[in-house]
């Protein structure tokens, strides 16, 4: 695909690639990106999405890359990761810790689950991602332990996922389970419990190409090393099952397919397979395969050798089964006693197996604990998997590799009828936070916190939050656990929208509120001071910045990771109130479908060879299949986007359509009746305490989406028939 970015010269040797295509950049966003471009620890160059604009500090709509230092004015966070020695099984048959496969720097192959629960394999690129990150120990009901940073995220029984920090008791994680038998590893499935053997498994992904037609024999996997366990595509080779049997016979790398040995070995297997419930099935199904073709073939002997046979063997298997010999042969087969493959238990019958399988195992993991690793930080890792984004641990369960949040809510736009009711309900459900839900006189959102958020904060959030407070005065917020479950002023949005096929989704845009506003004021005038008594000479004070090694630049990240975790924690929160108010008034919503993305962070990434600090300020994380969501305005399209990995921008693409005038210029060039004109069709405020959000003060969204085709690819097109506003700060 043809890029879509030109370049502006920044001087001094320094430039900006921008997606600037159809799109205006105004004057002041530009200087800023010089300006920014011209800092000595920029890494290459800025990248500026097509919705860039002028912001506080760093320019909004782009991407920092940066080595040694970090610029508190574009805020971030951290993604999910592992500790060094966490254990990853490869399909080379042996496991290894992700942290060395990092170090080796090459691409490896991995088991990965689809979203409906079946266990494929793919390509991924293992990472250092981050340096001495706090990690929380995930402990699982067979005594494994993952640590982890508190983000990452794992996946869940029904193919969600969960951060490991809001993991709970007997939460049920997606299963890895295998075993060898045979001399071959066998894998079992999530969707149905049954095993699979694994270089089936792998010929299945696709990665060794399109299995051949074989007819009239039929296909087997060979391994060409002759070692079962080792299921890499470059080890693997369709075969015949007949040209199979010839090629080991031949080759005598085997001898015990030339023993005697062997045929008894071979015997005694399938016996044993036949007593299995799924053995008798695939004998069944087989032997029925085969009466049937002689059936078909050799219809006139087939005839001929069963004529009365129902008259003559009917009272000879009546009598059968009422004696001595034929309840014990039944009885024999109902008390076989069976091995669970999870827990080693032994079973009777093959009934009794499969109860238990599903009733004191389901076919998953679940947790049973997750505890703080108080005193420790180390570095992380990860593996990029595109497609799958989920890779298995050798603790058996999948995870994430490594804002906004936009949910499909499985009902049709006609179950929406009274508009004003419902957005009413939103807004009960939800305060903006400008006053106490409605009261006059107080700013905070909550006259009385409710318990949930109070009980949340005092759990997870309160004791970090006083321990940097108690280092760095200047960013404590008056409002914390007062702001949990509140949307905030601005730009921030609750939609409720249509995609194409006229289902309904949930789609809402909120920060950290005030906690991550005072975090970034405070930690950029605490960089302007250290800037500032080593004689730093900055184009723009704002740019101040924090250099990697320092006190000052760890304290920063654990507050910023603070900051973010509230304002996930927020999001999920005022998803699941809006769900309730909803239901109360008649309209029970379901989590369909969700996607949840940061929009200002800060990521250890590899680009171009190197290991560096991506901080995107106004800016979505856009690597190949990485969901996003992209809105235009109030009167506009919603876009839920697939990256498609553009190195040229450091894998990220807009996070909106971007400011086309600022708001005091807003307020003076619309009015209320342009407003109202604008939103026609939607059920949202048409007051003047909105025009500094009214469509016309922001970009053409499809103009942005056009400029930038090489980032990203359009999934669901929404377009909202309620829309819910904060007003103004």
């Amino acid at each position: 695909m043809e890029d879509k970015f030109s370049v502006i010269d920044a001087g001094e040797g320094r430039f900006i690639k921008a997606w600037n295509n159809g799109v205006l950049f105004d004057e002041k966003a530009v200087d800023q990106l010089k300006n920014t471009a011209k800092l000595p620890f920029i890494y290459k160059y800025i990248a500026a999405m097509p919705d860039t604009h002028w912001g506080m500090g760093a320019t909004i709509g782009t991407v920092l890359p940066t080595r040694g230092a970090v610029v508190p004015a574009a805020v971030g966070v951290d993604i999910g990761c592992f500790s060094h020695d966490t254990s990853i099984p490869l399909l080379d048959g042996n496991s290894y810790h992700i942290g060395t496969l990092a170090e080796r720097g090459e691409d490896v192959f991995i088991w990965c689950c689809t979203d409906d629960g079946k266990i494929t394999a793919s390509i991924a690129t293992p990472k250092k991602t981050r340096s001495d990150a706090k990690l929380k120990a995930v402990v699982l009901d067979d005594g494994s332990i993952v640590k982890c940073t508190p983000d990452q995220q794992f996946q869940l029984r029904d193919g969600t996922y969960h951060e490991a920090q809001n993991l709970k008791l007997g939460t049920s994680l997606m299963p890895f389970y295998s075993r060898v038998y045979e001399g071959y590893l066998h894998i079992q499935q999530p969707y149905s419990g049954r095993e699979q053997k694994a270089h089936w498994t792998v010929a299945r992904s696709g990665l060794i190409g399109a299995i051949p037609d074989f007819t009239p024999q039929y296909p087997i996997i060979h391994h060409k090393d002759y070692n079962g366990l080792n299921n890499l595509p470059c080890n693997l080779e369709p075969m015949g099952h007949i040209d199979h049997t010839k090629f080991h016979r031949a080759a005598k790398r085997h001898p015990a397919w030339h023993s005697e040995y062997f045929e008894t070995k071979r015997k005694q297997a399938l016996k044993e397979k036949a007593e299995t419930t799924e053995g008798h099935k695939y004998f069944a199904e087989r032997g029925t395969a085969n009466l049937i073709k002689y059936m078909t073939e050799r219809r006139e002997e087939f005839l001929a050798a069963v004529a009365g046979n129902g008259k003559r063997g009917a009272p000879y298997l009546a009598k059968y089964n009422k004696s001595e010999k034929g309840r014990e042969i039944s009885s024999k087969v109902a008390h076989i006693v069976h091995a669970c493959e999870t827990c080693g238990a032994q079973v009777i019958g093959g009934f009794g197996l499969h109860n238990h399988r599903r009733w004191q195992h389901g076919y998953n993991h679940s947790v049973i604990a997750v505890l703080d690793i108080i005193g420790s930080s180390e570095d992380v890792y990860c593996l990029t998997v595109p497609k799958y984004h989920n890779f298995a641990i050798s603790a058996g369960v999948f995870v994430h590799n490594c804002g906004m949040i936009a949910e499909k809510t499985g009902l049709q736009r006609e179950h929406f009828e009274d508009l004003a009711k419902i957005r009413a309900a939103i807004e009960t459900a939800v305060p903006c936070g400008r006053t106490n839900n409605g009261g006059k006189g107080d700013r905070g959102a909550w006259g009385v916190v409710p318990e949930a958020y109070q009980k949340k904060w005092d759990g997870e959030f309160a004791e970090k939050y006083e321990d940097l407070c108690t280092r760095h005065a200047g960013m404590r917020a008056k409002n914390t656990a007062n702001h949990f479950g509140t949307l905030g002023t601005g730009n921030h949005f609750i939609e409720l929208t249509t995609d194409e096929d006229n289902n309904v989704w949930l789609v809402l845009h909120s920060g950290s509120r005030g906690m991550g506003n005072k975090i970034g004021n405070y930690f950029t005038e605490l960089a302007q001071e250290m800037c500032a008594k080593f004689f730093v000479n900055l184009p723009d004070p704002q740019l101040a910045y924090l250099p990697e090694r320092t006190d000052e630049f760890k304290d920063y990240r654990h507050a910023v990771t603070l900051a973010q975790d509230f304002a996930w924690q927020n999001r999920l929160f005022m998803v699941e109130a809006i769900y309730k108010a909803l239901e109360e008034i008649g309209i029970k919503m379901q989590h369909a479908q969700t996607v949840h993305c940061h929009h200002n962070y800060i990521a250890w990434e590899h680009h171009f060879g190197e290991n560096v600090i991506v901080t995107r300020k106004g800016a979505v994380r856009a690597r190949e299949t990485d969901m996003g969501i992209i809105p235009g305005s109030m009167g506009a399209r919603t876009y839920i986007v697939k990256g498609l990995g553009n190195k040229h921008s450091f894998h990220t693409c807009s996070h909106g359509a971007g400011r086309a005038m600022s708001r005091r210029e807003a307020e003076r060039r619309f009015t209320v009746e342009d407003h109202i004109k604008a939103t026609e069709g939607i059920e949202c405020a048409k007051d003047a305490s909105v025009l500094d959000e009214t469509p016309g003060a922001y970009k053409d969204i499809e103009t942005v989406m056009a400029a930038q085709s090489d980032l990203v690819e359009p999934v669901y097109r929404l377009k909202q028939f309620i829309c819910v506003k904060g007003g103004k700060d």
